[in-house]
């Protein structure tokens, strides 16, 4: 028979294990503490012209508003576009506005504003809608003003 000799524990060498993991202690200390050093800002001005998006500036066309108002009892309609009077019942003129407004770049999807106030009659809100339909604004809105816009508040 072959007698064995008595096993000795096997202990693994801890002294590269230890290296490794003072090592990776190192790099997230000084990964972290980062932050806490403070970096220079350089202080640059592009200019606007260059550059990627360097193009056409934008050009924002407001939002177009037509106002009615009751003029002598309700024969009569005062049409005012964009705060520019028009005249009594010149719907055909509103047209040519708003066609005019259409061709120099108004968003004819964008909302347009019929204001009226409360004694207008009806006809006159439908011939503006009518107006600006033909012109071909596709997004109306209306809105009403309780008040005659000769009283005060």
């Amino acid at each position: 028979m072959i007698a064995h000799a008595p096993s000795t524990a096997v202990v693994p060498n801890l002294a590269p294990m230890v290296d490794v993991i003072m090592v990776l202690l190192v790099f997230f200390l000084l990964g972290t503490s980062i932050e806490v050093v403070r970096q220079g800002v350089l202080q640059t001005e592009l200019d606007p012209s260059s550059g990627p998006g360097a193009g056409q500036a934008i050009r924002v066309v407001p939002r177009v508003t037509i106002g009615l108002r009751d003029v002598e009892g309700g024969r009569g309609v005062q049409i005012s576009v964009m705060g520019r009077e028009l005249g009594e019942n010149d719907f055909p003129g509103l047209f040519d506005y708003l066609r005019d407004r259409a061709a120099e770049g108004a968003d004819r999807k964008n909302p347009l504003v019929i204001g009226a106030e409360s004694t207008v009659r009806w006809q006159y809100v439908i011939s503006a809608m009518d107006a600006a339909t033909l012109a071909g604004f596709q997004n109306i809105q209306f809105a009403v003003s309780l008040r005659p816009s000769g009283s005060g508040p």
